[in-house]
């Protein structure tokens, strides 16, 4: 029996249809806090649900069903997470890492187990620069927020199981839409600044024109790490499922595409002129905000609170290792998407569709 958590989000529930399909055969367990939030498509017939909470004690389940994965439990796919980058550091450990640490705990009684795999993100690396390699974080490095420093001690929790378990970690970098559509189902922070390019907030920005943009496609790395799990689990082992920087745009070039877009959309003239903001340091960038926040403006304060939790990550030069998980991935003939045309695509998307609001109106490139 394989337990996956997190199916009520993007890649839990994609990674539910994609191993329910590869083994219609294979029992699937779903522990889910709030069973009204799968949706239809995800009520698979070899799939039962368990009414449970990372959280809480025996993950809220009885002591029959409890008696029950100890028996049967083969695999574990742990894909649930709390995101959002602006909760208070002790709120998000409560699901990221204790959450983890309990599961783990379970997994360990299991006396089949063959598999322990645990979705992390490359941003553990937090404000690391250089190369970030397909390997453990050895020294707990500064970090842009608390949803990073979370995954990062998750991973450390997962990794002191790994002499008793079979344990593997999956870190996925940053999903942004369908290659062939650029149809978004989960928005994040990538869209959430794109939403604010046009509107002139500030003068200036954080980042590094020649950094990598390492984002990817939702149809690509969803089904290579389903095809990882169910063909290469390997224990041990950190799999990045990223475009690497030979995949990626770089900053300047982003910006670039980015205003080269939105100009070009038949909604265009709701931003023309578009005065894209000058990029700088971090240290220059902190200045700046903090001689608007003296003008005392709530609404402008609000908005470089929130963005502060993700913005600042521009600053810094990383390059996310993927040359592991790409040889292995070679045998699945699974290529990463050209990223310039999927941008392109996703940007046309939010914009077509009001950011979600108003999906049917998306045009097809």
């Amino acid at each position: 029996m394989l337990l996956l958590t997190g199916a009520t989000g993007l890649v839990g529930g994609e990674l539910l249809r994609a191993l329910s399909a590869a083994n219609p055969n294979r029992r699937i367990g779903v522990l889910v806090r709030n069973p009204a939030k799968l949706r239809i498509e995800e009520r698979l017939a070899n799939v039962e649900f368990l009414h449970g909470d990372l959280t809480a004690q025996q993950l809220g389940l009885a002591d029959t069903e409890i008696k029950q994965l100890q028996s049967d439990l083969t695999e574990v796919l742990h894909c649930a997470a709390e995101t959002r980058f602006s909760l208070p550091l002790n709120e998000i450990r409560r699901t990221n890492v204790i959450g983890t640490a309990n599961l783990l705990k379970l997994a360990s009684r299991c006396s089949h187990l063959r598999k322990f795999a645990y979705v992390s993100t490359v941003y553990v690396a937090g404000r690391t620069e250089g190369r970030i390699s397909e390997a453990p974080i050895v020294s707990s490095p500064a970090f842009s927020n608390s949803y990073q420093q979370s995954k990062f001690e998750a991973e450390q929790v997962v990794l002191s199981y790994a002499e008793q378990m079979p344990v593997a970690i999956f870190r996925l970098s940053s999903i942004i839409g369908d290659s062939q559509t650029g149809q978004v189902t989960q928005f994040n922070y990538v869209h959430h600044l794109l939403r604010l390019f046009p509107r002139n907030v500030l003068p200036v920005f954080p980042g590094n024109p020649k950094a990598p943009m390492d984002l990817i496609s939702s149809d690509w790395a969803l089904p290579a790490l389903a095809w990882l799990f169910e063909n290469h689990f390997s224990a041990g082992q950190i799999f990045h499922l990223c475009a690497g920087a030979a995949n990626s745009l770089t900053l300047q070039e982003m910006v670039e595409l980015t205003t080269q877009v939105f100009e070009a959309h038949p909604q265009s003239r709701r931003w023309k002129p578009i005065r894209v903001p000058q990029m700088v340091s971090l240290a220059e960038y902190e200045e700046c905000v903090k001689e608007r926040l003296r003008n005392g403006d709530r609404l402008l304060t609000e908005l470089l609170r929130v963005l502060n939790f993700f913005v600042p990550q521009l600053a810094f030069y990383q390059e996310f290792e993927n040359r592991r998980t790409l040889s292995v991935l070679s045998d699945s003939d699974r290529r990463i998407p050209a990223i310039r045309e999927t941008y392109g695509r996703v940007v046309n998307y939010c914009i077509d569709t009001n950011w979600g609001q108003h999906a049917s109106a998306a045009r097809h490139c």
